[in-house]
């Protein structure tokens, strides 16, 4: 884009710095999802799964998706799907069980919860950020929005694998065999706990995010460092993503030069201008769509900027804003390349020599997405819409 002369090399610079917030957040999060993972918080979190699930593989899966969903709904999606899926497969292997229905759940529950909070997910402050709307502000909407879609997943996930999950395992490890939740440092999870006090805080003042989830990571780095095995202090930061999100700004911005975000605007979202709730629902439609297609992270970058650029109602805006969320959040569970964690899980697995083809992912996804979906959406229709 610099090249090209569509985007200025002062102008990219500036399209950087403008991006603080974004990047910021991205900082913190990484960081500090990376601590609680030292610090052997989710393997404590699979133990207690197992405890609650008292060898039954049906109770083991809905304590998988619950645990899932409020990791990702406080640390990130990506922090559920890479980190809980290594410990859930260890986790099944012991009871002898099928991994698919529970490796697949880490998964699906990363995307479907990662709706609730700004945190849950980057495209949640992407989105905001850019169309200058406060990502707190839609909380009472998406939060709601990400529990129906987490209760639609559960449902799914027990009705295609009612067969594959017996009545009990036939295996059942001893309770003291498992890792506890306990064993994490008890001033890291009073810092943890403190964290997400401050963060609530923060976000309930409307304070810039990026910011507030730095301090939160110093503030856990800071408390794992008075321990006897202090972790690095860059380790587990996603130096990647952050490349990634401040050049796709800058490519957002291209693309807006040329025109294509106006074009893409009066085509998708021109004729639904004055209605709120189409506007939410052919948003939702679009990012879900160019989240398979493109990704979910530079989809959700151009449908932003074409919502900002679509000339729309305040109303209407605000319902396009939360349709784009909830197509980009959880349209990518459709295809294994609809998200990068998604990619990832699967070497993931493939390195501890579980093989999932394209089409068994597939052929859950073709359920799973629609229905989670629609089950979001019908909560934010009624939650963010005046009628």
């Amino acid at each position: 884009m610099v090249v090209a002369g569509l985007v200025p090399l002062g102008a990219a610079a500036g399209d950087l710095a403008g991006h603080w917030n974004v990047l910021s957040f991205f900082l913190g999060l990484t960081g500090s999802a990376a601590v609680a993972e030292r610090s052997g918080l989710f393997e404590g979190l699979a133990g207690a799964s197992a405890r609650l699930s008292r060898g039954k593989p049906r109770r083991l899966l809905v304590a998988v998706v619950a645990v899932g969903a409020i990791v990702a709904a406080l640390l990130s999606n990506d922090a559920a799907a890479l980190v809980l899926t290594p410990v859930v497969y260890v986790l099944v292997a012991r009871f002898g069980l099928a991994p698919l229905p529970y490796v697949l759940a880490c998964t699906f529950v990363a995307d479907a919860a990662s709706l609730a909070l700004p945190v849950s997910n980057p495209v949640n402050v992407i989105v905001t950020d850019r169309l200058g709307i406060s990502a707190v502000g839609l909380v009472p909407v998406l939060l709601p929005a990400a529990v129906a879609s987490v209760a639609a997943l559960l449902g799914c996930l027990l009705i295609i694998y009612r067969r594959e999950l017996p009545a009990r395992s036939p295996l059942t490890p001893a309770p003291d065999s498992w890792v506890s939740w306990t064993s994490v440092p008890r001033r890291l999870l009073v810092a943890f706990g403190v964290a997400v006090v401050a963060f609530g805080v923060a976000s309930a003042v409307d304070l810039p995010l990026g910011p507030t989830m730095t301090a939160v990571w110093l503030l856990l780095l800071a408390v794992e460092w008075t321990g006897r095995r202090p972790g690095r202090p860059l380790e587990g930061i996603g130096w990647s993503l952050l490349v990634f999100v401040a050049s796709m700004g800058i490519l957002v911005d291209g693309l807006s030069s040329a025109g294509t975000t106006a074009w893409l605007a009066s085509l998708v979202l021109g004729p639904v201008r004055d209605s709120p709730a189409a506007a939410m629902v052919v948003a939702t439609a679009a990012a879900a769509l160019g989240s398979n297609l493109f990704n979910n992270l530079p989809s959700a970058f151009v449908l932003a900027d074409a919502v900002h650029g679509a000339g729309l109602s305040q109303a209407s805006a605000h319902a396009a804003a939360i349709g784009t969320i909830i197509g980009s959040d959880l349209g990518p569970n459709l295809t294994p390349v609809g998200s990068v964690a998604t990619l990832l899980w699967f070497v993931i697995l493939r390195q501890r020599g579980l093989e999932v083809s394209t089409w068994s992912y597939i052929r859950v996804g073709l359920i799973v997405t629609p229905v989670t979906i629609l089950a979001a959406l019908g909560v934010a229709l009624v939650l963010g819409v005046p009628w």
